[in-house]
Formats: C-alpha cells, sequence, structure tokens
C-alpha cells in the first residue's frame, strides 16, 4: 500500500506540474500518454480500490484546474473522461489479457494490445477530442494527431512493463530488475539522447540497434523496462521542445512515434524468434536426455555395439541380468560375455554394415560364471562417423525351465489322473472323446483307445433318473457357451452292459494358453449310494419315523398346494384335527412300547380308510391331520368323517393287551373356514378342543362361535396370569366343627380370586388354569398366604388342622412331595396339622400315577382326605389299600337327609363306611340343625357348610380363634 501511495502521488506530481506549465486544453488531451503510469499503479488492486483512487486523483485535478487560466468546466470533463478510461483499461487488463498467452507469439501480443488498451482508449480519445474541438480554438485533426502521438505512443510502449507487472508482481519485479539493469537503460536512453544531437538517421539506427540488442541479449523483461522508459523519454523530449510551432511540435512527435515504434516492434519479433529457437534447444537437449535416460534405465536387456563388438551403452536391465557395474562393462567386447559354444556364432555375423539379425537360445555368462539363456536380435545401423549396432535381448532362461517344469508336470497330470477317484473323460472340439482315465474306462467297461474319436454321446448316454429321458449335447453347449456347467440334477449313465451309475459334477472347456478352446473335460463321480442315502434323509425329513406318515413339515407344504389347487379349480377340501383320547393314560400305565405300536395300528388303520387323493399325517405324539381333497359339502366331509373314526376307533390288540381307543376330531373346510394354511389347521385344532370337551359327538365342525369361546379362553388365561402377578388369588377358610361340641377342630382352605372388584369362586378359573399349566402358580400363591396366616393360628390353637385342595396335575409331579414340605419348614409348620384332600375322580383316574406320591405324602405325616365322595365310583378296595384319613361325604348327600328316609340314606351310608374303615367322616353342605342332628346321631364325626359358618378371609377368622369359642356360639358373627 505504500507504493501505491508513492505511485499515485508521483503521477499527481506530473500530470499537476505539466497543466501549471502549459495551462491549456491540449495539454489535458496529451496527458493520456500520462496514464500509463497511473495504470501500472492499479493493475494489482481490486476494483473498488481503482475506482477509489480515479475518484480521488480527478477531485485532486480538479482542485487544481480551479486556480489555472482555463476553462474550468471543460478541463473538468476531459480530466474526468481521461481517468474513467483508465479505469476501464485497468478492468480489461485484469480480467481479460491473459499474460501467459501474450508472450506467445508477437502476433497475440499486438492483438492483446490492440484489443485491451488501442481500441477502449481510442474511443475516449476521439470522444475528448470532439468535447475540445468544440470549446477551444483547436482543430478536431489537430487535437486527434496530438492524443495519438501522446496516448498511443505511451500505451504502445508501456502496455508490456504493465502486463509483466500485472502477472508477476511488484516482488518479481524486484527480484528481476537489478542495478545493473536500471543502469543498463540510463546507458541506453543516454546513447539515444546523444545520437538524436547528431543527426536523426543516426537516432533511429541506434534506438532500433540498441532495443534489438537488448531483446536478444536480456530477453523481453529488459525490453519491456526499457520501452516504459523510452515512452516517458519520448515525453520529455515533447516537452522540451513545447516552444515550437504546432505543425513542428507534431512533427517531431511522429517522428518519435514511429521510430520507437519501429524500434519497439523490430525489437520483439528478434525476442519472439530467439524464444522460438531457445525453446527448440531446449526441447531437443531434453530429448537427447530423456532418451539416454530411458535407455540407461529400461528394465529390458538393451546393448549398443561399434563395429568392432564393443559395448558403447548398455541399459539396467542387462547390468541387473549379468550383475556387472556398468563402468567395469563399458568399452569391452560383447563376445566376452558368451559362452565358448555359441560365441563362434556371434562372430560370424558383420557389424560394419547395415542389416540385421537375430540368434536364439544364445549363453551369456555373468558375474558368478552363471549361464544365462537369452534371444538375441540386433540392428546394424550406418553413420557417418561409421556403424553401430542396437541390440536386443530377451532372457528366456525362466521360460526353458517352465518348459521343463511343464513336462515334468504332464507326466505328474497322467499320473493323477490315473490315480483320483473321479471318473476324466477328455474330448476335441467336434465332441470326440480323447481321452479316458481308469476310473471313467472302469465305469463304462471300455478303454480309451476302443473310444477313442467316438463320440462323447454314444460313449457316455447320459438319462434323468426320474423321466428316463435322455441328456444330450452337453459337450457341445459347453464349448458353444465358453463356461462351465454342472451336470444336471438326478443324472445317470448306462454302460454297454446296461450297468446304470447315478453321477453328478461338472463339464468344462479346455483352453490353451492363448485362450484357445481345443476342446473340453467331464469330472464326474459315481454317486449312487450317496443318491440312494439321500432320498432316505429326504424321506426321514419329511415323514414321521415311528408311523412313515408325513410329518408336519411335508403336511405344511402339502396342505399350501392343496390351497392353491382349490383356488385354481375352484372346489373345496376339508382339514381334520384328529388326537386320541387319552392317549397319555394307555402310554404312562402300558409303557411307551406299548403306545407306540398303538400309535402304529391306529396309523394304519387311518392310511386304509382314506382315499389315495388324501392325506394322513402325524404331527406328533397323539396328534394326527387328514386332507380330505374334493369335498362337495359339509354333509359329505361328516359322512366321510364318521366313517374313518369309526374304523380308528374300537379295540386293539398290543402285546396280549387290549386297549379301547376313542378319538376326537375338529373340521375346517376351504374356503368358508379359511383360505390358507396357517388359518385351516387353527381354526380345525379349535374344533377339535370342543370335541374334546362335549360328549354327545366324537367331531366337531369348526364356527365362528368356536373361535370366540377360543378368544375368550385365552382372554381368560392372560387374566390368571396376569392375577398371578397381581398378587389376586387369596385364600378363605371354612371351619370344621365337631359334630358333638360344635368346636372348631379344622379349617378348609378354598380359593378365591379378587378380579375387577369381583370376588369369584374357583369353579371359574380353577379348570382353566390347569388346562394352561398356570395351576401351579396359582396353588403356590395361595398356600404362601395361607401357611403364612395358619403358622400364626396354631400358636393359639396346636391341635388345629388346615385342609388344603391340592390339584392331581401337582400331585403327580415328581418333586411335589419335597416342595411342599419345604413350605411347611419355611412357616414352622408341622406336618400332622395339614390335611389334603383329593377329589374322588381324580383318584380313580389317576390312581396308579398318584399311589407312590400319596404314600410319601403319609409318610411325611401329612393326613389324606377324600373329597365329595360318592361321586366317582369310589371301590372300597382302593380306599383300604390307599389308607385314607378322612372321607367327606359330598354335600349333595347331605341334603338328601331332608327330602325323605331313602335318598337321606346314602350319607348315612358312607358315615357307617367310615366308622368300618375307622377313619375320620366329614360331612359337608350342612345347612340345617336337622342335617347336624341326624349326622351327629349317626357317628359323623366332623361337620361343615353354612349352618356354622360361611368361607371367611384370615381377619374374620381372627376373632373366633382369639375368643376360642365354639361355632354354635359364634355363628352370629359370620
Amino acid at each position: 500500500m505504500k507504493h501505491l501511495f508513492f505511485w499515485v502521488l508521483g503521477y499527481l506530481a506530473i500530470v499537476i506540474a505539466l497543466l501549471f506549465q502549459l495551462p491549456s486544453e491540449l495539454t489535458i488531451i496529451s496527458l493520456s500518454g500520462v496514464s500509463v503510469w497511473l495504470l501500472g499503479a492499479m493493475i494489482n488492486q481490486a476494483f473498488s480500490i481503482r475506482a477509489a483512487i480515479c475518484f480521488i486523483v480527478s477531485l485532486i485535478i480538479c482542485v487544481a484546474l480551479f486556480f489555472l487560466p482555463i476553462n474550468y468546466y471543460l478541463a473538468s470533463v476531459l480530466i474526468f473522461l481521461n481517468l474513467i478510461a483508465v479505469l476501464l483499461l485497468s478492468e480489461l487488463l485484469v480480467n481479460k489479457c491473459n499474460f501467459d498467452v501474450t508472450l506467445s507469439s508477437v502476433k497475440k501480443i499486438a492483438i492483446q494490445i490492440t484489443q485491451f488498451t488501442i481500441l477502449p482508449s481510442l474511443c475516449f480519445g476521439v470522444l475528448s477530442c470532439v468535447i475540445a474541438s468544440m470549446y477551444t480554438s483547436f482543430s478536431f485533426s489537430f487535437l486527434l494527431a496530438v492524443w495519438v502521438v501522446t496516448n498511443t505512443l505511451g500505451l504502445l510502449i508501456g502496455t508490456p512493463f504493465i502486463l509483466l507487472y500485472q502477472a508477476r508482481g511488484d516482488v518479481y519485479l524486484q527480484e528481476v530488475y537489478k542495478f545493473r539493469h536500471i543502469l543498463l537503460c540510463f546507458v541506453m536512453i543516454s546513447l539515444m539522447a546523444m545520437t538524436a544531437l547528431l543527426s536523426w538517421s543516426i537516432f533511429t539506427i541506434t534506438v532500433v540497434a540498441l532495443l534489438a540488442l537488448s531483446a536478444v541479449l536480456y530477453s523481453f523483461k529488459l525490453l519491456s523496462l526499457v520501452g516504459y522508459i523510452l515512452g516517458g523519454s519520448a515525453g520529455i523530449v515533447l516537452y522540451a521542445n513545447r516552444h515550437l510551432f504546432n505543425d513542428d511540435l507534431l512533427n517531431l512527435g511522429f517522428a518519435l512515434f514511429v521510430t520507437l515504434i519501429s524500434g519497439y516492434c523490430i525489437a520483439l519479433i528478434l525476442w519472439r524468434y530467439k524464444k522460438i529457437t531457445d525453446n527448440s534447444c531446449m526441447r531437443l537437449k531434453q530429448l537427447n536426455i530423456n532418451f539416454e535416460h530411458t535407455f540407461e534405465l529400461s528394465p529390458e536387456m538393451l546393448l549398443t555395439l561399434n563395429s568392432d563388438g564393443v559395448i558403447l551403452e548398455v541399459s539396467e536391465g542387462f547390468l541387473s541380468a549379468i550383475q556387472i557395474s556398468r563402468l567395469h562393462i563399458i568399452g569391452r567386447r560383447l563376445d566376452s560375455f558368451i559362452s565358448d559354444k555359441d560365441k563362434q556364432s556371434f562372430l560370424s555375423h558383420q557389424l560394419n554394415y547395415a542389416h540385421k539379425f537375430k540368434l536364439d537360445a544364445l549363453t551369456l555368462v555373468d558375474k558368478y560364471g552363471k549361464n544365462l539363456i537369452v534371444n538375441f536380435k540386433a540392428q546394424v545401423f550406418e553413420f557417418e562417423q561409421g556403424h553401430s549396432t542396437l541390440c536386443f535381448l530377451q532372457d528366456i532362461s525362466e521360460q526353458i525351465k517352465l518348459a521343463d517344469v511343464l513336462e515334468q508336470e504332464k507326466e505328474l497330470l497322467e499320473v493323477t489322473l490315473s490315480s483320483i477317484g473321479d471318473g476324466v473323460i477328455c474330448t476335441d472340439v467336434n465332441g470326440k472323446v480323447t481321452y479316458m482315465n481308469p476310473v471313467a474306462e472302469a465305469i463304462l467297461a471300455k478303454l480309451t483307445r476302443e473310444v477313442e474319436g467316438v463320440s462323447f454321446d454314444e460313449v457316455m448316454p447320459l438319462y434323468n433318473e426320474d423321466t428316463k429321458q435322455p441328456i444330450r449335447g452337453l459337450i457341445e453347449q459347453c464349448i458353444k457357451n465358453n463356461q462351465l456347467m454342472g451336470l444336471p440334477e438326478l443324472t445317470c449313465v448306462r454302460n454297454h452292459l446296461q450297468l446304470e451309475f447315478a453321477v453328478q459334477d461338472s463339464i468344462s472347456p479346455i483352453y490353451l494358453k492363448n485362450g484357445e478352446i481345443v476342446g473340453a473335460v467331464m469330472v464326474f463321480q459315481d454317486v449312487s449310494e450317496s443318491r440312494l442315502m439321500s432320498r432316505k434323509l429326504n424321506h426321514m425329513a419329511h415323514h414321521d419315523v415311528l408311523t412313515g406318515l408325513p410329518n408336519r413339515l411335508l403336511l405344511q407344504d402339502r396342505l399350501s398346494q392343496f390351497c392353491k389347487r382349490a383356488k385354481r379349480e375352484s372346489h373345496k377340501f376339508a382339514v381334520a384335527f384328529v388326537d386320541l383320547d387319552k392317549f397319555k393314560k394307555i402310554n404312562d400305565s402300558l409303557g411307551h412300547d406299548v403306545g407306540d405300536l398303538l400309535l402304529k395300528q391306529v396309523a394304519s388303520r387311518f392310511t386304509r380308510s382314506v382315499r389315495a387323493c388324501d392325506t394322513v399325517s402325524r404331527m406328533g405324539g397323539d396328534e394326527f391331520v387328514l386332507l380330505l381333497d374334493k369335498t362337495k359339502d359339509k354333509h359329505q366331509v361328516a359322512k366321510v368323517v364318521k366313517k374313518i373314526l369309526n374304523c380308528v376307533s374300537g379295540g386293539y390288540e398290543l402285546d396280549s393287551v387290549h386297549v379301547e381307543l376313542s378319538v376326537s376330531a375338529g373340521i375346517a373346510i376351504y374356503p368358508q373356514d379359511g383360505d390358507c394354511a396357517e388359518s385351516l389347521m387353527k381354526h380345525a385344532d379349535t374344533a377339535m378342543y370342543r370335541a374334546k370337551k362335549v360328549s354327545k359327538s366324537d367331531y366337531e365342525f369348526y364356527s365362528i362361535e368356536l373361535d370366540q369361546a377360543a378368544e375368550l379362553r385365552i382372554a381368560q388365561e392372560a387374566a390368571i396370569v396376569n392375577g398371578v402377578q397381581e398378587n389376586e388369588f387369596i385364600p378363605y377358610y371354612q371351619p370344621v366343627v365337631n359334630a358333638q361340641s360344635y368346636s372348631l377342630e379344622k379349617l378348609e382352605m378354598l380359593a378365591r380370586w379378587h378380579h375387577k372388584g369381583v370376588l369369584q369362586s374357583p369353579d371359574s378359573f380353577i379348570n382353566i388354569a390347569e388346562e394352561a399349566n398356570l395351576i401351579e402358580k396359582v396353588s403356590n400363591q395361595l398356600l404362601n398366604q395361607a401357611f403364612s396366616d395358619f403358622s400364626g393360628w396354631i400358636k393359639k390353637m396346636p391341635t388345629l388342622i388346615l385342609s388344603v385342595n391340592i390339584s392331581v396335575l401337582q400331585l403327580v409331579e415328581p418333586k411335589f412331595v419335597k416342595a411342599f414340605t419345604t413350605f411347611l419348614k419355611e412357616y414352622s409348620i408341622p406336618p400332622n396339622n395339614i390335611e389334603i384332600e383329593i377329589t374322588e375322580s381324580s383318584l380313580v383316574s389317576n390312581i396308579e400315577a398318584m399311589k407312590q406320591t400319596l404314600f410319601e405324602v403319609q409318610q411325611c405325616g401329612i393326613k389324606v382326605a377324600i373329597d365329595d365322595f360318592g361321586t366317582g365310583y369310589s371301590s372300597l378296595s382302593y380306599l383300604k389299600y390307599l389308607n385314607f384319613d378322612t372321607i367327606k361325604v359330598d354335600q349333595k348327600f347331605v341334603a338328601e337327609l331332608t327330602q325323605g328316609r331313602t335318598k337321606g340314606e346314602l350319607a348315612i351310608v358312607i358315615v357307617n363306611m367310615a366308622k368300618s374303615l375307622h377313619v375320620n367322616c366329614v360331612a359337608e353342605g350342612v345347612e340345617t340343625a336337622e342335617q347336624a342332628t341326624k349326622l351327629a346321631q349317626a357317628g359323623c364325626q366332623q361337620l361343615q357348610g353354612y349352618y356354622f359358618s360361611r368361607p371367611k378371609s384370615a381377619q374374620d377368622i381372627d376373632p373366633i380363634i382369639k375368643v376360642d369359642q365354639s361355632i354354635s356360639q359364634s355363628r352370629t358373627i359370620g
């Protein structure tokens, strides 16, 4: 910024000094040449800075004009136009002029200067001359001539320097233009000035010579500086001769203009020619250097020899191969590196006349005496100085080694092909057999020499194992498509002895090194055994191992196919989900072997009772599924299913054991009960579940009501799960009193479910919990609370007994006794204070499974009671055998005591039976004093019912135990 300030200040000093010396509009017109100075100041500045400089400079000059005796307004307009021209020229030079392009040729320099300096400046010059001629005594032609002399001279000579400054900046100028250059410029200007005093012709010659000399010796950088100073010098000369008349001054200016421009243009042409010549020499020199480097650094083995065979130049490739340094190889004869056996062959060729020759498998000897086999090519060239030979060598040592290796590999390949366990058959491009290994010969029962040249399809007749259709044209297809091909699935071959083999593998084209296909090779394996094993495994994966029926996986596939075909052909079919009733009981009681035998016979009956188009599948366990294809309506389906179930149900003789079997089935029909495999299976299962619950029929059709019932059941199961998590299951207690004194002796724990603000009885959730395998969680929650309450009560009444109902599902669990006794120990409850109640119906159906459990329970000291006695077709033999402690008379027998003598006798009979068995007897459902009296008189020991107390919560039982009062006295409390 500092140098910019001084540069602008210098411009202002020159302009104001000229105006004060020659205050005239003609002087202002002449100032256009001085504008080059201002261009140099602004050329590397931003546009805003350039505009600000022009504005400030115009204001300063206009202020100076105010004090001069000239037309102020005209002078201000001319100054303003001049500075606008300067701003425009600077913008064009910055954005349009390419310095690198201008240095490429004189023509481009001239075009750049004309486009971006002369023409724009001429427009403003003409405009200024027109305005000045209108308000002064000067003619337009005279003003224009003055403008051309001053402005064009300054622009033509000063622009190259400005361009150099624009492209390189002031730092470059400071580095390039040293003191010697400035001094040389002043010496040249001094010489020109002295010659101008002697003669104008000598001055002209001197100008041209000095400019040409500066171009030749110092190139463009000095030429631009000289031109810039010459332009200023011309201005000084014109100013010094200002006393001349106008015409003489103008002639002087034109003479200077022509002289300087001519010399400058000649110098530019010389500079350009010199630059082109220098560049050509430099490129040629660089080309020679590059060639030498390329030759020397080449990885190929290259040599140049003179006519005597002496090595002149050598490449890095040869040095690396021969393992000798460049200094020790240049100047030596090439035959000194050639083996003795090949030396004479090389020397027989002349190296002193133009020709070329080559030697194959020439042996060279390296530094360590190791042989190097090369192919040698030579080209002899003739020059004025003599002959030179360019040699090309190619190392073929590895190729020879590779050829030996390939020969060995060929032998190894033949041995390998003869040893491998796969069959190999090779053909030519026409599909004719050319080779067979021993394995292929053994399978086809023919030798290679017998089938050589015979068509592949004839030698190896392939066919599909399932369809028996021949497989032909594999070799032709492989060669045509030029790709590896696998053999089709289930491919077999039959030899001329009519022996069949299952084969698999691939056919591949045979290529030469150049990529040409010369035939095909087939590699195959005898997979007869593995394919047979695969079929067996596939059958096992899709069929039940025990019965041989389709399993769940194959059933799903067939059911999906049934759905697609039924949709396509618009017909119906039925899905029947069949379950064997009480199969688990048979399996547990008779053993798994008998159960498996039963399943096999059931599967056989199912298979015999259905059509060939139907499918019988075993889902697992005792569940079977029937797919009945192309059914007309529900009536036909019912008829078919009933026939099948009648065939399957009935008696079975299993290892001298006779078993009566019944089945339950659920039926869903496509499409009204479902249009996909999943929905049909689901709906048939739902219907089957319903059939097991009702006794009037052994099969049920699916209906929406069944779905709703299933959804309700799912919702109930979910509610029970949530109830367990939220501790909604609570124990209630019903007192059991002494039949004579009515004093409290026992409490029966009864389950209650406090759900959504309503207290529900066991009938609403026990069965659902058992079927959903939730009964253990519900029971554990109830027992935890009951034992917690009871542990406090027995501290006040040590003889009090707690009677709890246990599900048969829990009793048959192997770890039940251990878990139950652990509960008692946790709450410090003696086992003899606990009584387990079992319903008679569950005892009868599970007598064998529960026998050991009940024995272990009694061994621990826990009492066992039979609940609802008389409702399960009881047997006195098992009552005596199991040694029960208590029999509970069912409440329906107790209710009959007040309905007549005959009906009430059953309750009395059961009481007498208990006395004869010496077990305790409890009567349930006592609701009147008459019932209590009759039972006590009959000898019943304990009574239970609403007459004494309804089931109560733990809080309501507490007062009864605290006062130790009889129920007869306290039942008004409840």
